[in-house]
């Protein structure tokens, strides 16, 4: 069981410039921030991308599940299905 987490292109860049990432789901219960675990695990320079200090998923950082925003949801911890797409599309930032 796998999800497709499909990346920005300025995120790309930390995934060896790859749009979309398989991770597996482990389980029924996996959720979004499991996948983003899994992503981050994969690809470690992502991390510092989707996570700030605190560990907490940055702001500027919108996910959607299957098209629609999690905030509707359960946020991180809504329920992912195998087949399942997360989007990971970060707001423009000066960095």
């Amino acid at each position: 069981m796998s999800c497709n987490i499909r990346l920005a292109t300025p995120l790309r860049r930390h995934a060896n410039g790859l749009s979309y990432v398989q991770v597996p789901n482990g389980s029924e219960n996996a959720t979004v921030a499991t996948a983003l675990q899994h992503l981050s695990a994969r690809y470690p320079g992502i991390g510092a991308r989707l996570y700030d200090a605190q560990g907490q998923v940055k702001t500027h950082l919108h996910i959607f599940l299957n098209n629609e925003d999690i905030h509707a949801l359960n946020g991180l911890e809504t329920h992912i299905r195998d087949g399942d797409t997360v989007v990971l599309l970060p707001a423009l930032t000066r960095e």
